[in-house]
């Protein structure tokens, strides 16, 4: 799945890209926009992350007509619990040259 679209106008420059991200978060359609400002000559990359490819579409169709809200996060992986290692002992010290 990928879409992405980019606008030329000098008052409005934006490209916007959709893609399905295979990290195993929650929201696994991202969209990214660049905005430039011809101006300054600066741009802002942002990111967003929704749970649907319908609601990440919605969204670049509502900021192509100007009418988009703000990006939502990207929403982080439940954290993986893992044990722990255990620590070197006390004293040790790796091989080689003595202290």
């Amino acid at each position: 799945m990928g879409y992405s679209y980019t606008h030329d106008d000098p008052d409005d420059m934006v490209i916007l890209a959709v893609l399905r991200a295979l990290d195993g978060r929650p929201s696994p359609y991202r969209v990214v926009v660049m905005e430039l400002d011809t101006q300054a000559w600066t741009h802002t990359l942002r990111e967003g992350g929704f749970p649907t490819r319908r609601g990440a579409l919605q969204w670049c169709m509502d900021r192509i007509a100007g009418a988009s809200g703000p990006l939502p996060p990207v929403r982080p992986a439940t954290p993986c619990l893992r044990p722990g290692t255990a620590a070197p002992a006390a004293g040790s010290h790796p091989p080689g040259r003595g202290r």
